[in-house]
């Protein structure tokens, strides 16, 4: 299996973390060239999640015309 470099990141610190994933959150290693990597993400990429986010609720807006099913 062929892994991305940021998947390949994030699986190299869930073994040094014992696979845990809340180790890799909490990670305490702050000087690992891999730290800002860690949760398989790239903080250099442009479009950060929150624009991702507030993206997909387009069209999800209260509207008069909402009926219940219950």
């Amino acid at each position: 299996m062929k892994l991305t470099p940021l998947k390949a990141i994030k699986k190299h610190c869930l073994e040094c973390s014992g696979y845990e994933k809340k180790q890799v959150r909490d990670c305490v290693i702050k000087d690992c060239v891999l730290y800002l990597y860690r949760q398989g993400t790239n903080p250099n990429r442009k479009g950060s999640t929150l624009s991702k986010n507030a993206a997909s609720t387009t069209g999800f807006e209260k509207s008069s015309s909402y009926v219940s099913t219950g």
